[in-house]
């Protein structure tokens, strides 16, 4: 035979050994291709992302593309779900005919649309929040004086020294926080807690981590008092043109800190606060661009779950009106502004108006649109008068009373403000020219 001449006896084992080592090579080669992580994978995975990556990722002259220059995926446009409140869309919803609106239309008949674009992803928003950690630290001081005699009463002496990391604010404007502090007693309804004091530290301007070093005394203050006490503070940042805003909030019970009673000596605590989440209702918007005009629409069409701080009463003494104020989003400047009509206030108040802006096509990165939600309360009837000659009487003056207007809630809009949704809201309608994006937006 061949091979036994070649190599001898041993020919046959060789061609075997030899066979079986080559179908082990190729099986290595073809798993290192198929395997991630191999070099062969990496290799033929780096040609397959360099053949599909855009020109305008290769290209520098393009990297600063506006939105309005990339071509993206037509969407159909329309309002989002009424049952959404955070803003979300859905994507598997089907639009309604009929309902869908028109950038050319100035009234708007009918509000309750279902037409959606998918933009945001619920799972994924609620994930981030919970892996984002709110850094927020509140640095008090407490003391209790106990008495020591009839005439000199025990005092709870509360301090207010610091606080760090604030949130910055929903629009670029600098920071003005303060901290309001409100003592009640605990009970086991929530609703029926007696506020007992209230008090309210200075504010401090252009900074996330002010230093107060405030200090609050209580005075005739019993130890089985004391220990029935809640201590709610709850940091606010101060806006000018419009409500206070409610940054965070911490609720501290003088029952798990005894030893404070104990002892005369000035405590410290240094406590995490948790981010507040209050909602003062919601607002429906929609907004449209268009580029030829240089001009931005902004349909204000109807709120609803308005509550008011602190709560009201009755809504039938109220109007409602809003206010759209155009900021420079670097100043923080005020550079237009304008309102709706007034309409009664209920839990669903429609507007249906149209506020137009002039707005340039380099404008669109820089400017921020505040939507302000305020209440008017109707005037004051005049007193009769009793007396027989009115005109000697100061009673007798009949001028009209004018009532302070309430900012209930704000919306900000723009390329750099702080909500995800209110961000999405902005960049969709530049993405989509001439076309009308419509949001719930949640008041703050």
């Amino acid at each position: 035979m061949v091979h036994g001449d070649l190599f001898g006896p041993w020919g046959r084992i060789l061609i075997v050994v030899a066979a079986a080592l080559a179908i082990v090579l190729l099986l290595l080669v073809i798993a290192c291709f198929l395997t991630p992580g191999c070099l062969g994978y990496e290799c033929v995975k780096r040609k397959r992302e360099a053949k599909s990556v855009p020109l305008r990722v290769k290209s520098k002259q393009n990297e600063n593309v506006k939105l309005n220059d990339v071509s993206y995926r037509s969407w159909r446009l329309g309002s989002l779900y009424e049952g959404s409140s955070n803003g979300t869309i859905d994507e598997n919803a089907s639009p309604i005919e009929g309902n869908s609106w028109n950038s050319n239309n100035a009234q708007f008949g009918c509000t309750d649309t279902s037409s959606t674009l998918n933009l945001v992803q619920k799972d994924k928003q609620k994930a981030e929040r919970k892996q984002k950690e709110f850094p927020t630290e509140l640095t008090i001081s407490l003391q209790y004086l106990p008495p020591c005699d009839e005439t000199i009463t025990g005092k709870l002496v509360i301090g207010i020294e610091a606080l760090s990391g604030l949130p910055p604010k929903q629009y670029n404007c600098t920071l003005e926080p303060y901290v309001a502090l409100n003592i009640t007693k605990q009970s086991w309804n929530h609703r029926n807690r007696q506020k007992l004091h209230s008090f309210r530290t200075r504010g401090v301007r252009h900074t996330a981590s002010p230093v107060f070093k405030e200090t609050f005394v209580v005075a005739n203050v019993k130890p089985h008092e004391v220990k029935e006490w809640i201590l709610d503070f709850a940091a606010y940042d101060r806006d000018r043109y419009a409500n206070d805003t409610e940054l965070s909030t911490l609720r501290v019970s003088l029952k798990e800190a005894k030893h404070v009673l104990q002892s005369p000596e000035i405590h410290m605590f240094n406590f995490r606060m948790k981010q507040s989440n209050l909602a003062l209702g919601n607002i429906l918007l929609a907004i449209s661009y268009l580029p030829t005009a240089q001009r931005l629409t902004i349909n204000v069409m109807k709120v609803r779950d308005v509550k008011f701080t602190p709560p009201v009463s009755c809504l039938n003494d109220f109007s409602f009106y809003v206010r759209i104020l155009m900021l420079n989003g670097r100043t923080g400047q005020r550079m237009k502004k304008k309102k709706t009509r007034f309409v009664v206030a209920n839990s669903h108040s429609e507007f249906n108006e149209t506020l137009t802006f002039d707005v340039s096509y380099n404008q669109l990165d820089i400017v921020q649109f505040l939507v302000v939600l305020r209440g008017k309360a109707a005037p004051a009837e005049p007193v009769a008068s009793t007396v027989e000659h009115p005109s000697d009487s100061e009673d007798s003056i009949t001028s009209v009373q004018k009532s302070k207007d309430t900012s209930i809630g704000k919306v900000a809009l723009g390329k750099g403000v702080r909500g995800s949704t209110e961000r999405l809201h902005w960049f969709s309608v530049l993405q989509n020219p001439r076309k009308l994006v419509t949001v719930w937006h949640v008041l703050k």
